[in-house]
């Protein structure tokens, strides 16, 4: 049965399955790489939802197909290339946003129904309008998360961000939104630096940050976030999971795997898909208590492009006590 029909009618949807067959060409690949960031966000170019909210209903068939896909693809990059794409990530990064400027990615309104912390803290501030609140968005990019989360709530003091992409922050700062006695932004590498000196947050979010690092540095990342932050805090985080349409996408394809679950995508991006058990593994032990974790499993069609993704993001709540 189709999952999609398990969970939710959609009309007329044939049923397509996730596996795709045949080459992708060049101008096709473009065009999907950016179906998928825009749907990260929930949002296409015309600030317009994709299309409504589908979920599908992830099964062991739908897994089967993908991890075929998957483990056909037995080319890894070599060494070399490994270290290469490392070295030049922030350049790479750089080099998106100089051509992308504040177009590509769009603010993330979802926030506001998967952080139950916002109603905490609105409840707080409406009983005591003194009580006001600090947020950090680590790997912020050009403030998509920041800018609406200080326009929709009046109860934060301060809201930070910091990226390792200097072109980014300039073209955060550049925001006609951006005060610096309410924002404050900075340039930091999650794996290299220490942390900004700023207040610690009650809320810190990580959005698709940790995949475009490498697997081996992502324990060093997390504990060093687990002890910036400050007791009593929490952590918002949501990446890209395992048997995602970009992953057996990549798969598809040849010289795109660095490593298991982790690819470069034809700009010199990188991306890791991680599993609900890599994630709880990942911040318990670097010593937060997990409130909740869970994968999203969205159905994304483009009618236009003809282009259907079955798509899988994690997301979880990490408090630190």
């Amino acid at each position: 049965m189709d999952p999609i029909q398990k969970k939710q009618k959609i009309g007329d949807s044939d049923g397509e399955e996730i596996i795709q067959e045949g080459e992708v060409d060049e101008n096709f690949e473009q065009r999907v790489q950016k179906l998928l960031y825009e749907t990260d966000n929930g949002l296409n170019l015309y600030n317009k939802p994709v299309m409504p909210l589908i979920y599908y209903e992830f099964n062991e068939e739908i897994k089967q197909q993908a991890e075929q896909v998957i483990n056909q693809d037995k080319t890894i990059l070599p060494q070399d290339k490994y270290e290469k794409y490392e070295k030049e990530a922030s350049k790479i990064w750089d080099k998106f946003y100089r051509h992308h400027q504040n177009n590509f990615f769009k603010d993330r309104h979802y926030l506001e129904r998967e952080i139950p912390e916002l109603n905490n803290f609105k409840e707080s501030h409406q009983k005591d309008e003194t009580k006001l609140f600090i947020i950090c968005e680590m790997g912020c990019g050009v403030g998509n998360a920041l800018f609406p989360l200080k326009k929709n709530y009046t109860f934060f003091k301060k809201v930070y961000g910091f990226d390792f992409s200097k072109r980014a922050i300039d073209v955060l700062k550049t925001n006609e939104l951006y005060d610096e006695t309410v924002y404050q932004a900075c340039v930091c590498d999650l794996v290299l630096d220490p942390l900004p000196d700023f207040e610690r947050p009650d809320l810190g979010t990580l959005i698709f940050v940790l995949s475009a690092i490498s697997p081996e540095n992502h324990l060093i990342v997390v504990r060093k976030i687990y002890e910036w932050m400050k007791p009593g805090s929490v952590l918002y985080f949501r990446d890209y999971g395992q048997y995602d349409f970009g992953q057996i996408n990549l798969s598809k394809k040849q010289n795109r795997k660095l490593k298991d679950n982790f690819y470069v995508k034809h700009d010199g991006v990188r991306v890791y898909y991680f599993s609900n058990q890599e994630v709880t593994s990942l911040f318990t032990t670097a010593g937060f208590k997990q409130l909740d974790i869970k994968a999203h499993y969205r159905y994304i069609e483009n009618r236009k492009t003809k282009v259907k993704m079955y798509r899988v993001w994690v997301q979880g709540r990490f408090l630190k006590e």
